[in-house]
């Protein structure tokens, strides 16, 4: 289980708002794997339309990166875990002391995860598990889903169960609809729903919640 895990909205944890909460963190962990597996299957469906979003160069590259390095890591301290490829994905999550998946749709990751053999190792990882939108709802044991324009309808989904006894709403903006559908979750699970402006994330430590930036609560 891991020894912590980081709920974000988006690659901008380098801010004053989360840098005094994950500096000593990330300083004592020097080897990050960044798993970008949220993708629509119109963004990468092979190694070179995925290399063309996540490869060195490619669309989001530099956006994930950044923050990492504005902590002092080096290139060479970040691994990127790429599905077309056929490196040990085994391997790469064996060295690995810190994975940060990425944004996207939450349940295209996990079905990966599952097709490449990987959940149960994902769940018995004891290092540091962090991500971003998708990233951070595919951490919950159950999360619901606001409609946009990638999902029509509002719905309960099931992630991996790394952290319970909270729900998200990502990159929250104070409209009508994500205010309904996190009052519905809320009276659905009977738990806390966090409501996490572009700045806002959570830390989340032996079951403690530490909240970083500009987040609401539902409760």
């Amino acid at each position: 289980m891991a020894s912590a895990n980081i709920l974000l909205n988006y690659y901008n944890f380098d801010g004053d708002w989360a840098r005094p909460h994950l500096q000593n963190l990330f300083k004592s962990l020097p080897h990050v794997l960044i798993l970008p597996l949220a993708y629509r299957e119109i963004q990468a469906w092979d190694d070179q339309s995925w290399q063309s979003i996540y490869g060195v160069g490619g669309e989001k590259y530099a956006n994930i990166l950044n923050p990492f390095l504005s902590y002092g890591y080096r290139e060479r301290d970040i691994e990127w875990f790429n599905p077309y490829r056929a490196e040990s994905h085994d391997r790469q999550l064996d060295r690995a002391e810190l994975l940060f998946f990425t944004g996207g749709m939450p349940e295209k990751a996990l079905a990966r995860l599952a097709q490449l053999g990987l959940t149960d190792k994902i769940l018995n990882f004891d290092g540091i598990v962090a991500g971003a939108s998708a990233g951070a709802m595919l951490q919950l044991d159950t999360y619901h889903i606001t409609p946009d324009e990638d999902y029509a309808d509002y719905g309960i989904w099931h992630g991996l169960g790394l952290v319970r006894g909270l729900d998200l709403e990502v990159h929250y903006l104070d409209t009508p609809l994500q205010n309904e559908c996190a009052l519905r979750a809320h009276k659905q699970h009977g738990m806390p729903v966090y409501k996490m402006w572009h700045e806002g994330g959570l830390l989340v430590q032996n079951d403690k919640v530490t909240v970083l930036g500009n987040v609401e609560t539902c409760a």
